[in-house]
């Protein structure tokens, strides 16, 4: 799992994928969402972008059933900095796993991720930014 040594909730969030890689059964879903959306701090959107697909790509591994859900945290981000076009969104994500000076440096699980599944996700990916951009516009 990563082992980031800063910011502290990259570092706390570290120690908590350990744990739920250890002993999944100890922790609900809401629990190790929550978890997951703590770690996220403000920033503009395409820095948080990088450093949300740094945090959710170890947690997609962990609970698969729940990529829709992490997901949606980027694709967010990326529609509040102006993405209108769902085709970019596995790009964007795949660049965040090769940037040479990235914001938030993805761990190699995360990387693998982001490399090996992420461009598998063609249909979810469009589907959560569809949505998430309907409730974007809707709340404008």
């Amino acid at each position: 799992m990563p082992t980031w040594t800063s910011p502290p909730q990259l570092v706390a969030l570290a120690a908590f994928y350990a744990q739920a890689q250890a002993h999944p059964e100890t922790l609900s879903d809401a629990v190790f969402l929550e978890n997951v959306k703590s770690a996220h701090w403000p920033t503009n959107c395409w820095s948080y972008v990088e450093a949300s697909f740094a945090i959710i790509a170890p947690a997609c591994l962990l609970r698969p059933h729940l990529t829709a859900e992490l997901i949606a945290m980027p694709i967010d981000a990326m529609i509040a900095g102006g993405l209108e076009d769902a085709g970019q969104v596995i790009a964007i994500g795949l660049a965040c796993a090769t940037r040479d000076v990235p914001y938030v440096a993805p761990s190699e699980e995360g990387k693998r991720w982001l490399t090996q599944m992420w461009p598998g996700l063609g249909e979810m990916v469009d589907a959560v930014f569809q949505a998430r951009l309907r409730e974007a516009l809707a709340e404008d």
